[in-house]
């Protein structure tokens, strides 16, 4: 990356754990800010979690942490408080998981933060929002996948619901508290006062804001939406179509697109079939419809449909397995897979950052850190002596 970053010279306190806060502090991270990620000396849950690699690290960890600096306190002994006190001092962000009841009896909430530290921006993240009557309850990816509605149209009809395979919700939350917390840092750098906001983000606001077309339509009509497997309830066609050998996923959303189509299958014929003629006598009569494609389909290679479709202009993918996503030119071509080399460490591979700022083209190149990798340095620049450091960690507090 040419130049300094764009967060370059802002300070984040990362106090979240599992996936959404800490994605949301690797975007910082990589951004240029200098994240500090504060565990209990045990650790964050994720670092527990299966898939493991061959250095005893968990995948899930590694995925959301890169480019920070680990700082083990105890946060329920005096010790280890008053180094959050001191790290706060300078800091711009503080950002945590931790439900609205915990986080009072922390002194992590809002209004004693800010009494304290007015300039810092706190973005406080929960399962089910910061309001309601159910505020205190925790949650995970699945049980708001759940509560939003997005199983209910995810999968076939008939069958099992079933989550999406992306921790979706997890993982859109923690870019909305990117979002949110780059926003407050602009508001207070405008304002005459310059004090920092309170950026409340959760698993539930995140579910429900992306139901997108399906909750407005229910605002709308008063149409419920349901599984659709591959496909869209309102695009015909529009879903993965089975080959002789796998899958292609074919959509013809507009009239050119749809007689194109009609070529590439064999069956121009069809193009102004009156059951077919629109999109929406398509959606009425897509049984019939699919009917005849699939069995075209099955005729052919997913590689033959895909090429020639590609070649008349009509939108078409391969079902790519995550090994054949990663290794694609296009990938590669866009900077989203990058290298991380640095010395006494092995090699390793990461996806790229999903957004570039000017020639912003690679994330920070350094590693998710290691458990209180970075205790004794984050200490000594807050001042504390190698045997104060010392006594602590004999204390356990760190």
């Amino acid at each position: 990356m040419a130049g300094d970053r764009p967060l370059k010279g802002y300070r984040v306190i990362d106090l979240s754990r599992i996936l959404a806060g800490p994605l949301g502090g690797q975007m910082l991270a990589d951004m240029g800010a200098d994240v500090i990620k504060v565990e209990a000396p045990w650790g964050d849950d994720n670092r527990k979690w299966d898939p493991f690699n061959d250095d005893g690290e968990s995948c899930n960890f590694l995925s959301v942490n890169r480019a920070k600096r680990s700082l083990t306190i105890d946060l329920k002994q005096a010790a280890g408080k008053e180094v959050l006190w001191k790290l706060l001092q300078d800091a711009d962000v503080l950002l945590h998981s931790f439900l609205p009841d915990t986080a009072r009896k922390l002194g992590v909430d809002y209004a004693h933060l800010h009494a304290r530290f007015p300039r810092l921006v706190v973005c406080s993240l929960t399962g089910y929002g910061a309001e309601g009557a159910m505020c205190e309850v925790p949650a995970y990816d699945a049980m708001l996948q759940a509560f939003t509605g997005a199983m209910s149209v995810t999968g076939e009809s008939g069958r099992m619901p079933v989550r999406a395979g992306i921790s979706v919700v997890d993982m859109v939350t923690g870019v909305y508290g990117y979002s949110g917390v780059v926003t407050a840092l602009l508001e207070r750098e405008r304002s005459p006062e310059r004090t920092g906001k309170h950026v409340t983000i959760s698993l539930l606001e995140t579910g429900l804001a992306l139901l997108g077309y399906h909750a407005t339509t229910w605002f709308e009509t008063g149409s419920i939406s349901g599984p659709q497997g591959s496909g869209s309830e309102h695009i015909v066609p529009y879903q993965a179509f089975r080959c002789s050998d796998g899958y292609a996923v074919i959509a013809a959303n507009n009239p050119s697109q749809w007689k194109r189509f009609m070529e590439v299958m064999g069956l121009p014929h069809l193009a102004e079939d009156q059951r077919f003629i629109d999109n929406s006598q398509r959606v009425k009569n897509r049984g019939e419809l699919l009917a005849l494609l699939d069995e075209k389909f099955m005729a052919n290679t997913s590689a033959f449909w895909i090429d020639r479709m590609l070649a008349a202009g009509v939108a078409a993918a391969p079902v790519h397995r995550v090994d054949q996503a990663l290794s694609h030119p296009q990938s590669i071509a866009n900077n989203m897979v990058v290298s991380i080399e640095e010395p006494g460490r092995r090699p390793r591979r990461c996806v790229g950052l999903p957004f570039k700022v000017g020639d912003t083209r690679e994330p920070v190149r350094k590693s998710p850190p290691q458990l209180g990798q970075h205790t004794d340095e984050i200490l000594g620049e807050l001042g504390y002596r190698p045997e104060e450091i010392a006594r602590m960690r004999q204390a356990r507090s760190i």
